[in-house]
C-alpha cells in the first residue's frame, strides 16, 4: 500500500532525515521517502498502515519548528 503526506515546516534537512529514518525503521514499512517539496512517500503493509500514519502524524510536529503532516492519499 502507497500512503503519500505532505509535511511543511521543516527548516533543515538533518530533521527531515530523521524523520524519514524513524519511519523506515517501524515494522511493516517497506520504503519511505521525504522529498524536498513535502511529500513523503511511504510504501507499507496494509495491515501497518493506520498504525504508520498515526506516527507520521504524531511525529511530524515533534521536529524542531512549525511542523505540520496531511495525509494526502
Amino acid at each position: 500500500m502507497r500512503m503519500l503526506f505532505f509535511v511543511t515546516g521543516l527548516t533543515c534537512q538533518e530533521c527531515a532525515d530523521k524523520l524519514e529514518a524513524h519511519i523506515q525503521k517501524m515494522p511493516g514499512v517497506n520504503g519511505a521517502a521525504l522529498m524536498v517539496n513535502g511529500r513523503f512517500i511511504i510504501d507499507c503493509d496494509e495491515d501497518r498502515a493506520e498504525e504508520i500514519a498515526n506516527e507520521v502524524l504524531t511525529s511530524a510536529p515533534k521536529a524542531q519548528g512549525e511542523v505540520v503532516a496531511k495525509r494526502i492519499q
